[in-house]
């Protein structure tokens, strides 16, 4: 007969090697790629850096043994909330995943004492580890056993129960934690795992945690109103940026889209967030050009184009304005487009300089423009926004006077003329005037010429104090000028009370009316130079410059 110490042994034995199987195979598919640089306490009322700072020190003496660590870690906590955040940021700290048995593929079973002894470890192990470390000084700790979310996410991957993580009983109440997926991540290209230390996943809130995490036992949810299966299957996979973001969805709460050939979706955000998004097919970036982020005060709309049928991935990240790190990845949509969008009809995707400075699209909503030699695009814009231009042809920048940016009655007129035909790319920058920030990406043309001007083509230099006051051109615009002719030079800048156009040792006054300057002029050899002297200025500021050649 088989006593009964043999068959707990066969069924633990039967148990381990299911649960880590499913962790090594499907499970912890969340530690494997690597969360965006930064860790962010957002929204978190708790001060753990003395806890913290105690643990992460321990001596080695103190290591020898369960309870002795135990005794160690909670020796200075206040409570159980202390306690709890101690032995979890201990075991982040010193357990690594056990990198080397799922890459290789050789999963071997560890028992209950292999975690703490060898400090390598599977989901159970961290969880084991977690409950024995807890109950040694009293915690009332669960283990859980369920479903998981992660990085390579499907929902037939949930159909198989894939990952373990804890309950500690806090201040009476049952609280979630997750220490494997708070200890790091394993890099995939290296083969190894990657220490990096994920607040988010320690005594996660019951209705964030849900997201990723869907227990056996519904009793574990810790929701009032516990949701199903189906529902967690269907819900958008949401990272830790999200929740320490403050972002909220508000167009679609189903994590699978069925689309035509563009999909537009919403999100809230508080006014300090900023999103980017990036749209994935078969694992590889599509075109910037066929997403568009626009916000409105609290409000994200991100639109997405599709080049072709097919499968789409998504892909949105958050920071704060304030915060100088990356973006961190928050969310990600799984969207089937039925049809694809030609290019013709693919609208502009502005960034967020754009909306930042108050810009508007005016003349063209389309991202591609086809042209012969030369191009004006409008842009309407508050008082207060500066705009510059860049041409680029084969990822190389051009000549930066084949581009004039100028503003008039409210819009920028951003002209440009193109030496050959081909295809190029027209870049808009903008800032705030004041802001005495550099210049950022705000809105990309995809421009198709068909025959290009060729010869000496380019605008006049135009300097600061031009763009800053106001100034409009209207003659001449070519910045070559032909030496012994005469040409006829008409601006407009307001706040000007003189401008004088200066060619070698001449100086030739242009007559006022209003906030126009004109004057006919005799074109010399060299730098043909318009300066503007300023209301209650003396000195004389540069505006224009051509070159007469």
């Amino acid at each position: 007969m088989i006593n009964n110490q043999l068959i707990k042994g066969l069924t633990y034995l039967i148990f381990g090697l299911i649960i880590l199987s499913a962790c090594l195979k499907q499970g912890d598919t969340h530690v494997i790629t690597p969360p965006n640089s930064g860790i962010s306490d957002y929204g978190e009322p708790f001060d753990y850096k003395l806890i913290d700072n105690h643990a992460l020190n321990a001596p080695k003496k103190v290591e020898q043994s369960i309870q002795s660590l135990a005794t160690y870690l909670t020796a200075p906590a206040k409570n159980d909330r202390e306690s709890a955040r101690a032995i979890y940021r201990w075991i982040t700290h010193n357990i690594a995943y056990d990198d080397k048995s799922y890459f290789s593929g050789n999963f071997k079973l560890m028992n209950k004492e292999d975690a703490f002894k060898t400090r390598r470890a599977v989901c159970d192990g961290y969880a084991g580890l977690f409950k024995r470390l807890g109950q040694a000084v009293g915690l009332e700790v669960a283990d859980i056993s369920g479903y998981s979310k992660g990085y390579s996410y499907t929902v037939a991957q949930t159909d198989t129960i894939n990952h373990a993580w804890n309950a500690v009983k806090i201040d009476g109440q049952w609280q979630l934690l997750d220490a494997t997926w708070g200890a790091g991540y394993l890099d995939d290209k290296k083969k190894r795992f990657v220490r990096q230390f994920q607040e988010h996943y320690f005594l996660t809130p019951a209705d964030q945690f849900i997201y990723d995490h869907f227990p056996r036992e519904s009793k574990w949810q810790l929701l009032r109103l516990p949701v199903s299966k189906s529902q967690y299957d269907q819900w958008v996979y949401l990272r830790p940026a999200f929740f320490q973001n403050g972002l909220a969805i508000e167009s679609h709460p189903a994590g699978m889209i069925h689309s035509d050939n563009q999909e537009t979706i919403t999100l809230r955000a508080s006014a300090n967030a900023r999103i980017r998004a990036k749209l994935l097919h078969n694992n590889t970036p599509v075109d910037q050009s066929h997403l568009s982020i626009q916000r409105k005060t609290e409000q994200y709309a991100i639109s997405a184009t599709f080049p072709q049928p097919g499968e789409y991935i998504l892909r949105v990240f958050v920071k704060q304005q304030t915060d100088s790190g990356a973006y961190r990845w928050a969310l990600d949509y799984r969207i089937i487009a039925k049809q694809g969008m030609s290019a013709d009809l693919v609208p502009v995707s502005p960034d967020h300089a754009f909306f930042d400075t108050g810009l508007k699209v005016d003349s063209h909503p389309q991202r591609l423009i086809e042209t012969q030699k030369q191009l004006k695009v409008t842009i309407l814009a508050p008082a207060d926004a500066l705009m510059s231009a860049k041409l680029y042809k084969d990822n190389k920048r051009l000549d930066k006077y084949l581009t004039l940016v100028q503003k008039r009655a409210g819009r920028y007129e951003i002209h440009a003329v193109f030496p050959s035909r081909g295809d190029y790319l027209m870049r808009l920058f903008a800032k705030r005037l004041g802001s005495g920030s550099e210049y950022e990406q705000a809105l990309d043309y995809d421009v198709k010429v068909s025959q290009g001007m060729g010869g000496k083509i380019g605008f006049p230099s135009t300097y600061a104090p031009f763009k800053e006051n106001g100034g409009y051109l209207y003659a001449p615009m070519a910045r070559h000028l032909t030496p012994g002719t005469t040409q006829h030079f008409k601006l407009a800048v307001p706040n000007a009370q003189r401008l004088v156009v200066v060619i070698g040792d001449n100086k030739f006054p242009l007559k006022k009316q209003g906030d126009v300057f004109e004057g006919d002029i005799k074109i010399g050899q060299g730098q043909i130079t318009v300066y503007a002297q300023f209301v209650g200025e003396r000195r004389y500021s540069s505006l224009l410059q051509y070159v007469g050649k």
